[in-house]
């Protein structure tokens, strides 16, 4: 009964201030379903979930607004000239390049779409379950993403599929635990990165190989842990954290490969990053309710710059 009065109270807040930022969560210990997760809900407009492209000229982003014609996925050129919506929809998320940069992958209305950066050949990927946050794999063959589908619980997990939505299958599965989300493959393609819960109430960064195995755990710190991203040369990993229940306190921190030399960047509200591909700046959105802009810094948090604005 408790479950079902939190949901109703989510979609109550989600009519009031029409934006994504709101949680769904079903339980504490298995986790939430709805795509963004861990979303700061102290301002309505907002650049979040932000992917460089592979040549390093062109950030795409998720732009949340008040009023629904503007939200969707954004396109804007590193200098910050030529901002341009790119896919206008209200559930659009979690945008990624494919490593030629001719194609982006993202989900809406929870299947997995793919589209030229051009705006031509939209195609749908997925059909079944509810699926978001898609990683393209080094080699452009395979996609990683997490979805419920052929889960009796409802819970996601990772899978992995070809370019082409063709030979899906689960490669992580841990209902006794909870949610496995959120994938990232490094830069070799050997190893993806990914969320976990273990039924200690908040997730926890763990790196597995690409076919699911040897799940190695990264982070101890009992906070709520997300949106792993390999740097570039596969030895450092950034990742959003903020202390449970405190959402408004989200930072972005980074950490070696081992889960060693933890160092907050942030700290004025950071939520959600990429790497450029040269591995020298981060990407990322500054959660503060007087900004919800994208920022750029260099990798040790230093020289941060505003990107986006009203």
């Amino acid at each position: 009964m408790k479950i079902k009065i939190y949901n109703a109270l989510n979609k109550i807040l989600y009519l009031c201030i029409m934006l994504f930022f709101l949680y769904a969560c079903k339980d504490k210990v298995n986790g939430p379903t709805d795509p963004c997760i861990d979303c700061p809900i102290d301002f309505r407009v907002t650049d979040f979930e932000p992917a460089w492209s592979p040549d390093g000229n062109t950030i795409a982003y998720v732009h949340g607004d008040t009023i629904p014609g503007k939200t969707g996925i954004y396109l804007i050129n590193l200098d910050g000239t030529n901002k341009r919506l790119w896919h206008s929809s209200a559930s659009a998320y979690a945008p990624s390049w494919s490593p030629d940069g001719e194609w982006i992958i993202f989900s809406d209305q929870s299947q997995i779409f793919k589209m030229k950066v051009n705006g031509d050949s939209l195609t749908q990927l997925t059909f079944e379950g509810r699926n978001f946050f898609p990683d393209w794999s080094p080699n452009g063959q395979w996609i990683t993403f997490d979805s419920n589908n052929d889960s009796p619980n409802g819970m996601n997990f990772i899978w992995i599929m070809k370019s082409d939505g063709s030979d899906k299958e689960r490669i992580a599965y841990d209902p006794s635990s909870g949610e496995i989300r959120m994938p990232n493959w490094s830069p070799d393609g050997n190893k993806i990165v990914h969320q976990k819960y273990i039924g200690i109430g908040s997730p926890e960064i763990f790196t597995m190989d690409s076919f699911g195995n040897n799940a190695i755990r990264l982070t101890y710190n009992e906070k709520f842990d997300s949106y792993p991203r390999y740097s570039p040369n596969g030895n450092l990993i950034a990742f959003t954290s903020y202390p449970q229940g405190l959402a408004s306190q989200t930072q972005i921190w980074v950490m070696d490969t081992s889960g060693s030399n933890l160092n907050q960047l942030t700290t004025t509200q950071g939520y959600t990053c990429d790497w450029s591909p040269d591995g020298e700046w981060i990407v990322y959105t500054d959660s503060r309710a007087v900004s919800g802009r994208l920022w750029i810094m260099r990798k040790d948090g230093s020289d941060k710059q505003q990107l986006t604005f009203y």
